[in-house]
């Protein structure tokens, strides 16, 4: 029997942790963190539950559909759509093919022009086949959406502020092709949160695992011949390697440069609220791109209200500044939404500089680790989401049980 060793607890490792577990293979998994999950974890914070980063579970991805206990959780769905911010006012633009007759009651008032809306649905018709996210094209969604020819109101207010949301890139500059399948996916899944919150999808993987078969705590200082060297000076020798670290720690492990400017970065600020607010609806608030230091934010008590005590309301606000200060936020979100700034308590904030990372921009990584025989693993070897983090995992795995001759 091989020795296998995975470098890295996020969602990737843990993913080809428990496939090579149900598939009866030997391995240990090392975390240099205390904790599991990575990039998606929560934490109880004054009664609170707080995710590390805004972050919401798409249904409709495959990956998710195959390897995670779905129908076991509690979720919290938001609605599809946004509110949009015109004339100082939120309203909201709803997915017609979920809330039609909310969709009806507001389609004036939305922002968006007939011709808008009879460009969403040829998008609508090209999303029913097969969507690849990734493919040769050179084209960004900025160059798609312009060429889309989408009312600059529209693309102002919408559009273009919530792809920035998601690419967490206000110049849209990710490959069209990601345009396209992400908005396959709002088309026909839903944007969820556990009750227990978005760390709820590192514990489900997690507790398939035996616990003596993951180390935290420690990290890999150096790869050598089959064999890692530890922090704490132990040596580890292994036979097949998964690294699903991050890839920076993966480019320094493996003695090459990390790319400038290979990542997008975030931050994302928590306000408790003792007042419900005027919009009702489980939206998602956005910010018209360049009028706001605030990308967005949204009560995540109206969506899921076991995320904050009883009688409280809990506020999550992100950014693309990094440098963005509390006082700043809770002013900001006071004046769009005419209250005070004492209205809103801070909770804590999440800085993630490398929030998600540029497709296509980790290539000389692969090639090396390709050389010296060593698995990746995590979402920057496909596209940034969850989906390629589940899939990339159940990738290793497949290949070690393809070394190891058990299908």
């Amino acid at each position: 029997m091989n020795s296998i060793v995975i470098v890295g607890g996020g969602i990737a490792g843990l993913q080809a942790a428990q496939i090579l577990q149900s598939k009866g293979l030997d391995f240990i998994l090392i975390e240099k963190s205390m904790s599991l999950g990575g990039r998606v974890q929560s934490e109880q914070f004054q009664g609170y539950t707080l995710d590390h980063g805004f972050q919401v579970l798409q249904t409709a991805y495959p990956e998710v559909q195959r390897s995670l206990h779905l129908s076991k959780w509690d979720l919290s769905y938001f609605q599809s759509g946004a509110y949009v911010f015109q004339e100082k006012k939120f309203k909201p633009f709803l997915n017609p093919l979920k809330s039609p007759f909310l969709f009806l009651k507001n389609i004036f008032s939305s922002g968006a022009t007939i011709f808008d809306f009879l460009k969403l649905a040829l998008i609508w018709f090209k999303t029913q086949g097969s969507i690849s996210p990734i493919s040769s094209d050179p084209e960004t969604t900025s160059e798609l959406i312009s060429r889309y020819r989408f009312s600059k109101k529209f693309q102002r207010i919408f559009l273009r502020p919530f792809f920035a949301g998601i690419f967490l890139d206000s110049q849209l500059t990710p490959p069209a092709s990601l345009f396209f399948y992400y908005m396959k996916q709002f088309l026909i899944g839903k944007a969820a949160i556990p009750k227990s919150g978005i760390g709820a999808i590192a514990l489900d993987l997690a507790v398939r695992i035996p616990k003596e078969k993951i180390r935290t705590g420690v990290s890999v200082t150096e790869i050598k011949e089959k064999s890692l060297q530890l922090n704490n000076g132990e040596t580890v020798h292994f036979d097949q390697l998964i690294l699903a670290t991050d890839p920076k720690h993966a480019c320094e492990l493996l003695k090459i440069d990390f790319p400038q400017q290979a990542h997008f970065g975030s931050k994302t600020f928590y306000f408790s609220l003792d007042k419900h607010l005027e919009t009702s609806l489980p939206l998602i608030h956005l910010m018209p791109l360049n009028s706001s230091p605030v990308l967005h934010f949204s009560c995540l008590s109206q969506v899921n209200p076991s995320l904050a005590p009883e009688g409280k309301f809990l506020i999550s606000a992100t950014s693309l500044h990094m440098e963005l200060m509390d006082e700043e936020v809770a002013q900001e979100l006071a004046r769009i939404l005419s209250l005070s700034p004492a209205d809103f308590t801070f909770l804590k904030s999440f800085s993630i500089p490398h929030s998600l990372f540029k497709v296509g921009c980790f290539n000389k990584l692969c090639q090396k680790a390709e050389v010296e025989n060593i698995i990746l693993a995590g979402d920057y070897t496909q596209f940034p989401s969850l989906q390629a983090a589940l899939s990339s995992g159940r990738l290793a795995a497949e290949k070690i049980m393809q070394g190891s001759q058990i299908d």
